[in-house]
């Protein structure tokens, strides 16, 4: 069946990690991502909160002016099955710049590299 999104899925293997930049631990990774989410999966099973929990996304590419674009709070997600998160973004809720630049990161995806943090609030 063929793609039909503008922007399709980017299958990678970038890094979920737990906690911040500053104190992290890998516990999984992005197994893609798009306009409208993220797949993530979990190297262990973790209980998540939505009062408690929220993602951070980081998006890079130093082709792009800002090279970084960081998405907070993202507090959508569903579980798909065991260990595997599917993060919603609500990017009617991302202010206009937001969203212009997180389109301009991902038609660029050849360059991006993007982190993932779980937050514990």
């Amino acid at each position: 069946m063929k793609e039909r999104r503008v922007y399709p899925r980017i299958t990678s293997d970038w890094p979920l990690f737990l906690g911040s930049e500053k104190s992290k631990k890998r516990i999984g990774y992005v197994k893609n991502i798009s306009l409208s989410g993220a797949l993530i999966f979990f190297s262990e099973d973790y209980k998540l909160n939505p009062k408690r929990h929220r993602f951070t996304m980081i998006l890079r590419n130093k082709q792009l002016t800002p090279s970084e674009l960081t998405i907070s709070g993202l507090k959508e997600w569903t579980h798909v099955k065991e260990k595997e998160i599917m993060l919603g973004l609500l990017l009617e809720k991302v202010e206009k710049e937001k969203r212009a630049n997180f389109i301009r990161f991902l038609s660029r995806s050849d360059k991006l590299h993007v982190e993932v943090f779980l937050v514990e609030e």
